[in-house]
């Protein structure tokens, strides 16, 4: 069978590898996210991509929930007014193995699951005038890798946050978007 496409999903450290692949067989690309560790290899991915005219879709957590949608739809409408700032949050308990494994993403937990918080931030707000980053460890269970992540991002109308834990307990009952 010929396929046109190819869902690419693997340990975070192959996904551009896997992908690179696949565009350069000819196939259309659906990838997980993070999409890759560096900015320069998945600018060459995307640029190889659309050299040969192929499609990278990048698998984004709430982007096409159909309330993120509907919230999307409404700003565009101009219902909301001027928005002035967005708290983000994707939370969760992970065992101490898995939190010492964010150590090999540089920004842990911001890079592995904030990258999704900061998608919805940016979509809604365009690119900020300045970033702070406030990641760190919250040292439980002798954890050193940087399992807490927050972002402040600073508009001309206010300030939005993203944050994400992954040594919340009951944090996956915190995975929230709230738009002023």
């Amino acid at each position: 069978a010929r396929s046109d496409a190819v869902l690419v999903e693997s340990d975070v450290w192959d996904l551009t590898k896997y992908a690179k692949m696949c565009i350069d067989a000819g196939k259309h690309i659906h990838m997980d996210k993070p999409a890759s560790g560096t900015l320069e290899e998945y600018k060459a991915l995307l640029d190889s991509a659309e050299a040969q005219g192929l499609v990278v879709q990048l698998g984004y957590m709430y982007r096409y929930n159909p309330y993120v949608q509907e919230l999307f739809s409404a700003i565009e409408r101009g219902e909301l007014g001027q928005i002035l700032s967005i708290e983000a949050q994707m939370n969760c308990w992970h065992p101490p193995e898995v939190r010492q494994w964010l150590d090999q993403f540089p920004g842990g937990m911001m890079f592995f699951l904030g990258c999704h918080l900061v998608d919805l931030i940016y979509r809604i707000q365009g690119a900020p005038n300045r970033v702070q980053a406030l990641n760190r460890s919250s040292g439980k269970n002798g954890i050193d890798s940087d399992d807490f992540g927050f972002a402040l991002l600073e508009y001309d109308h206010g300030v939005s946050f993203a944050k994400c834990s992954a040594a919340e307990l009951g944090g996956y009952h915190r995975r929230q978007l709230v738009v002023t």
